[in-house]
């Protein structure tokens, strides 16, 4: 079988972590063993954006599973229930409560802005299935999260359909799990897993601005669809925490102006073709062509991710621009959909399921406590680092400060400059002794600069002038090459594992 270029621009971010339906992610992935075709006409097919799919109903999107040759039913089996004949699973992230936290904190490893069949674009492009939820799609997504042992989620379903369901819809809510309350009202809900173990969730919106952590609806559904100050505001008092996806289309300028809380440094759409540029595209798309046709004799579809990992420049860059004026949260988006059911991988799993993409990376927080109030105060003190788990587990890494008069700064604290503050970076240790390159960086409104490096040692930095300091570590991971066979050489390159939040020394 080989896939037209048209068909692989519209479902390649579907095929890897879902559309977002917002207009600005392209893309497809081979099934089975599949060739690619690349042209340059096919490669400007687009999703519609989440106001076009809003007006036109939920069968006007791009081409997906139900689209495309040997697709599998949206409302087929959980493709979780067996491994497939060629590869079991790999290891699962290391449980947070698990890994060495600084001081008297502890970790608390979830994903922010993810899509459930409350989405107009979940699912396969269906969401509800003869006017009722998708079941088996929502059955998966409950699963996934116990399953990798996610601590939280922050959901951001979009506006469709999202603003036509009871808030408890919002929150996942099945008899069986335990809800916390504002007085009567439902704010949160704990998904109690088998064994015991509880993950949070909180409703949100990748609408036109994406608030987390709400507590209700709006007043008025429509703040779901607008960027004004006044759609802003209802959306705060409705307990966003604001957010701004897919930050590698906006500028710093755009981003101060907008008012938001946070923005997403990394995002795994952008990794795929930032801006329109198709030149990372189609590179991908040559090394997904051989790693899907190589089947069994090829590496776990698990560590096909090595091959899609790039930073995404423009959004580090807007956040950089931003920070030296204002504090604003840097967060990872999982964005993940599952919509697309084309041939599993080797393994038995579908390429962009629930439970593959949420072992990839993740928001680790400092926490007291896993509750809505514990993970609400970690957001809004800036108390937070990506770490990109596949690479390796961040067992105890530690980024703060020191005042001269022996005040401790985490994270996302903001004190003016004193001489003689230290900055104190503590990496985890790289499986199988992995090079790993730590960077400290200053970021002001000139620019960013490296003030201090270590190859993996802990690292102590005097500072000597105002500004924001943040932390990069980045690993090289040769522990992976007897996986990788003989695509050991494409996939091993250095790569970012951590990006922690910074500390504002004004």
């Amino acid at each position: 079988m080989r896939w037209s270029g048209g068909v692989v621009a519209a479902v390649l971010c579907m095929a890897v972590a879902g559309c977002s339906g917002d207009g600005k992610d392209e893309g497809a992935a081979p099934a089975g063993d599949a060739q690619v075709s690349v042209d340059a006409a096919g490669l400007d097919a687009r999703a519609p954006d989440a106001e076009t799919a809003d007006a036109a109903g939920p069968d006007a999107r791009a081409p997906d599973a139900a689209d495309a040759p040997d697709a599998l039913p949206p409302d087929a089996a959980p493709p979780d229930a067996a491994p497939g004949p060629a590869f079991g699973r790999r290891p699962l992230p290391t449980p947070a409560a698990q890994l060495r936290a600084p001081r008297d904190w502890r970790f608390a490893r979830g994903l922010i802005h993810m899509h459930s069949a409350h989405s107009h674009d979940a699912c396969d492009g269906r969401p509800r299935i003869d006017g009722q939820v998708n079941a088996p799609c929502l059955d998966r997504l409950r699963t996934a999260i116990c399953e990798v042992g996610l601590d939280y989620l922050l959901l951001t379903d979009h506006p469709t359909h999202l603003d036509e369901i009871p808030f408890l819809d919002a929150l996942l809510h099945r008899e069986g799990d335990r809800l916390e309350r504002d007085g009567e009202a439902p704010i949160a809900n704990r998904v109690v897993c088998p064994g015991g173990h509880e993950v949070l969730v909180s409703a949100g919106s990748e609408g036109d601005l994406v608030p987390v952590m709400l507590r209700r609806h709006p007043d008025d559904l429509g703040a779901y669809r607008s960027t004004s100050p006044e759609a802003a505001e209802r959306l705060r008092l409705a307990g966003g925490f604001l957010l701004q996806a897919h930050t590698e289309r906006f500028t710093a300028d755009e981003v101060l102006a907008m008012g938001v809380d946070g923005v997403e440094i990394y995002n795994l759409h952008a990794n795929l073709a930032p801006n329109g540029e198709l030149q990372q595209l189609q590179q991908f798309l040559r090394l997904l062509s051989a790693l899907a046709g190589a089947g069994a004799r090829g590496t776990h579809p698990d560590l096909w991710f090595l091959g899609i990992l790039r930073e995404n420049p423009l959004a580090l860059t807007a956040w950089d621009g931003v920070t030296p004026h204002r504090r604003m949260l840097g967060t990872a988006g999982s964005d993940i959909h599952e919509n697309t059911a084309l041939v599993r991988p080797a393994d038995g799993d579908r390429i962009d399921s629930y439970r593959r993409l949420s072992s990839w990376f993740a928001n680790y927080l400092l926490v007291r406590r896993v509750d809505y109030a514990g993970v609400r105060d970690a957001l809004e003190g800036g108390r937070l680092f990506v770490a990109f788990d596949l690479l390796g587990a961040p067992d105890g890494f530690d980024f703060h400060a020191v005042t001269p008069d022996g005040e401790t700064l985490e994270m996302g604290a903001e004190r003016p400059f004193v001489p003689g503050t230290r900055l104190v970076v503590v990496p985890p240790a790289a499986p199988g002794g992995d090079a790993i390159e730590v960077a400290l960086k200053r970021v002001t409104a000139e620019g960013v600069e490296i003030v201090a490096e270590s190859a993996g040692d802990r690292l102590e930095h005097e500072a000597s002038a105002a500004g924001v300091y943040r932390v990069e570590v980045r690993v090289t991971p040769e522990h992976f090459r007897p996986e990788l066979g003989d695509f050991a050489d494409r996939l091993i390159t250095k790569l970012i594992w951590i990006y922690s939040n910074p500390i504002y020394l004004r």
